[in-house]
């Protein structure tokens, strides 16, 4: 007789739909972005044209970190409080030791926003914010058209490298973690393997649904132990 045994595992809202849908929108139109001012420098047969829709696309940005924006303030894993630092570094610290390891030490876990990104991301807006400012000011003609340019691109450049490192370490947590991490910022849902910490804060959120599941149910036939 096959013995299995039981592991707990919650499915659990974590993202509401209107950050998700600020969340690529922004995500979309930054990489539409680069992509184009990189053609626009590699000397684009029809130049005006990609300008053209970098302009539309720059807009549509601002109007979604404009919707961002609105959700810190608003009660939800949106809100600036989820994105205020964990009083207890060990989180963090496991965080920076699982990257530097490239994910051979294993992935602390954490409720929405990464404990390592966390103090980064209301950063990062800003910056997406001086971005679309500086782009707004050089449509218009206001301030030093060079010194404008210059500093558009300057925060782009740091934007570019957020995204790159952002997309390996959502990539590496799919990889190493247990969370669903991609697929959640699709559908919102979490999974996570409830045991110690992981049932007490679970325990506290309204709502989330679980299933147990037979471990030896996963395997395929003729690996299951018999007794």
């Amino acid at each position: 007789m096959a013995v299995g045994t039981l592991e707990e595992i919650r499915r659990v809202r974590v993202w509401p739909g209107w950050l998700r849908a600020a969340h690529w929108l922004i995500a979309a139109g930054v990489l539409f972005q680069l992509f184009s001012a990189w053609t626009i420098d590699q000397g684009a047969r029809d130049p005006q044209f990609w300008r053209d829709w970098h302009l539309i696309v720059g807009q549509g940005v601002a109007l979604a970190l404009a919707l961002r924006i609105v959700l810190l303030f608003v009660p939800g894993t949106g809100n600036w409080r989820a994105l205020a630092p964990d009083k207890s570094p060990q989180a963090f610290l496991q965080m920076v030791k699982f990257y530097f390891s490239l994910g051979r030490v294993p992935l602390p876990g954490w409720y929405a926003h990464n404990p390592f990104w966390k103090p980064i991301y209301p950063m990062v807006l800003l910056v997406l914010a001086a971005v679309c400012a500086t782009g707004m000011l050089g449509v218009a003609g206001l301030g030093d058209p060079d010194n404008v340019a210059q500093w558009h691109r300057r925060l782009a450049h740091v934007i570019a490298i957020f995204t790159l490192c952002h997309v390996v370490a959502v990539v590496l947590h799919d990889l190493k973690g247990e969370g669903a991490f991609l697929s959640s910022m699709i559908s919102g849902y979490r999974y996570f393997h409830v045991g110690g910490r992981t049932r007490d804060l679970l325990d506290s959120i309204p709502g989330p649904s679980s299933v147990s599941v037979p471990l030896d149910s996963l395997k395929k036939p003729g690996k299951q132990d018999q007794t």
